[in-house]
């Protein structure tokens, strides 16, 4: 009697050691869902300058097997001065102080493919680009409604919408992926960043697999 018991106990645990080892291996990339932390440069170029400057965010990122939805909040640091036309100043501009930006984006990634032990991906989507604090340094205006003038159109090209490319690679270990991407914005000419009308972002960080995504999907 005690030998077959302790048979049925031992049945017991190697039925258990399975499901043991899957509770404790990483979660798939498939139908995962991410949070990710980030950091980085991007392009600061205006009509008076040019510069890097240091950025930082978070990501949420949902995928599939060949695609995925990504989104993102950025938050860039500087201090520049650019300029915007003025009839009534010298020269016929007035210059502007700058100072910090923040992107809100979205993309729709494909992944083509494992490269090794490096996932690479690639994608599309929209961004919003802002500078967070513009304002004249100049403010000896000869009437207020030049001064309006000026602050509308300072105004104006303080913010743009604009079509977002970006490229990365992702090595996974367990539930962590480290990651590095490229992002370019081509902005045109009514933004105060638009030095070449277009803004670049390169950045690195690590995203984390929470879970499955395919629920909330697919309710």
């Amino acid at each position: 009697m005690r030998t077959i018991r302790r048979l049925s106990l031992g049945l017991a645990l190697l039925a258990m050691l399975p499901a043991a080892a899957a509770a404790q291996e990483a979660r798939p990339f498939t139908n995962a869902w991410y949070w990710g932390a980030k950091g980085g440069a991007m392009t600061v170029r205006t009509s008076a300058e040019s510069k890097i400057a240091p950025t930082v965010g978070a990501e949420w990122m949902i995928t599939r097997s060949r695609a995925g939805l990504y989104i993102s909040v950025e938050q860039g640091f500087f201090d520049v001065h650019g300029s915007v036309a003025d009839a009534s100043a010298p020269g016929g501009t007035r210059d502007v102080a700058m100072k910090n930006f923040r992107r809100a984006s979205f993309a729709f990634l494909a992944y083509p493919g494992m490269m090794g032990a490096v996932r690479p991906y690639a994608g599309i989507g929209l961004a919003l680009n802002l500078v967070q604090r513009a304002r004249p340094t100049d403010t000896n205006f000869p009437s207020t409604e030049a001064a309006d003038e000026v602050i509308q159109r300072i105004e104006d090209r303080r913010s743009r919408g604009s079509v977002l490319f970006m490229g990365g690679l992702q090595a996974e270990v367990r539930d962590l992926a480290i990651f590095a991407q490229a992002s370019a914005m081509p902005t045109g000419g009514r933004f105060l960043l638009s030095g070449d009308n277009n803004l670049y972002m390169l950045e690195a960080g690590l995203r984390f697999n929470v879970g499955s995504a395919i629920e909330q999907l697919d309710r």
